[in-house]
């Protein structure tokens, strides 16, 4: 265990006055060693990192929730996602989705899949058996900026999954479908069981050989 000494702040009286803080000793040295990477004194290093927890908190968060959603976006830019404004996307694909439709829904079910992948391979690993449902899910939330709720429940193999994007048009429920499919068909699952209605995506998930293939 080590200790790290902070002047009492409160006691602006008596200035002189020292609390002694108790850090695990891996965490102190780390503190030390990325002090000295980036050319500054260790209490230099340890204030900022309190004033950035104080301005996250300020925010409603705590440090290690702007951290994760750091790291999700800049895994999202790594994916080769690009910031559209939604009418001008939906207006896009209402041009497009008579004409288009199965080569659209197909473009968005092979994306999904890719995505999938993609995370596997980030943070997973490449074996089947990790099956990291949950954090998959919670990176759809993250991404998935017009859905309002994206919730799971497993049952054995098999997954029953809810969706709901108040916003979306029947064409861009229809595509959401088909990209949450593509996802999970990365992580080796396939559809068997589909409700949608405008803004709301039901999908049932079995392991891809008790499924059947569908890509729409």
């Amino acid at each position: 265990m080590g200790f790290f000494t902070t002047t009492g702040v409160r006691r602006a009286k008596l200035p002189g006055s020292k609390k002694l803080v108790p850090v695990q000793q891996d965490l102190v040295d780390k503190v030390y060693d990325i002090a000295k990477e980036e050319g500054k004194m260790p209490y230099e290093f340890i204030n900022d990192i309190l004033y950035q927890s104080i301005r996250a908190h300020k925010l409603g968060k705590n440090l290690k929730q702007i951290v994760d959603e750091y790291e999700l976006i800049e895994t999202e830019k790594g994916s080769g996602s690009v910031i559209v404004s939604s009418d001008i996307l939906y207006y896009m694909i209402r041009k497009l989705y008579s004409t288009d439709l199965e080569e659209i829904k197909r473009m968005y079910y092979e994306r999904g899949e890719w995505y999938g992948n993609y995370l596997s391979a980030k943070f997973f690993g490449s074996g089947a058996s990790d099956e990291p449902i949950e954090a998959v899910v919670q990176m759809l939330r993250f991404s998935l900026w017009d859905v309002s709720s994206l919730e799971y429940k497993r049952k054995g193999e098999e997954i029953s999954l809810s969706c709901i994007a108040p916003h979306l048009s029947k064409e861009g429920t229809e595509l959401l479908a088909s990209y949450i499919k593509g996802v999970f068909s990365a992580l080796g699952f396939s559809s068997d069981q589909e409700e949608l209605s405008r803004g709301i995506v039901k999908l049932g998930l079995v392991p891809a050989k008790r499924g059947h293939e569908d890509q729409g």
